[in-house]
C-alpha cells in the first residue's frame, strides 16, 4: 500500500508541475498523459493531496468563480522534492537498464 501511495504522490507532483489543477483535472491529466497506464481513483487521490498540503509540497485555494472547487499548486518545496524523486528514478532506471544489457 505504501508503494502505491508513494507512486500517487509522485504522479500528483508531476501533474502539478505542469500548472495548477483541481482534483478531477489531476486525475484526468495523469490518466491521459500516461495513455491510461496510470489511473488514480478519487478515493486514493484526495488523501494524498491532503498529505501533500500538510507537508507543504502543494498549496490549495478555493476557486469561487463558478462552481466552488479547490485548486492545487506545487510549491517550491514540492518542486525540490519532485526533482529529487526524478533523479532517484533516473538512477533506478539506469541501473535496471545496465542489468538488462548484461
Amino acid at each position: 500500500m505504501e508503494e502505491k501511495r508513494n507512486r500517487t504522490t509522485f504522479l500528483c507532483l508531476l501533474a502539478l508541475s505542469h500548472g495548477p489543477k483541481h482534483g478531477y483535472e489531476i486525475s484526468k491529466y495523469i490518466e491521459t498523459k500516461s495513455s491510461g497506464f496510470f489511473r488514480v481513483p478519487f478515493g486514493s487521490l484526495y488523501p494524498v493531496l491532503h498529505k501533500l498540503e500538510l507537508e507543504l509540497l502543494i498549496q490549495a485555494k478555493w476557486d469561487e468563480s463558478s462552481k466552488p472547487k479547490k485548486i492545487y499548486t506545487i510549491t517550491a518545496k514540492g518542486k525540490k522534492a519532485l526533482k529529487e524523486e526524478l533523479e532517484a528514478f533516473d538512477s533506478l532506471t539506469g541501473a535496471i537498464m545496465k542489468l538488462a544489457e548484461a
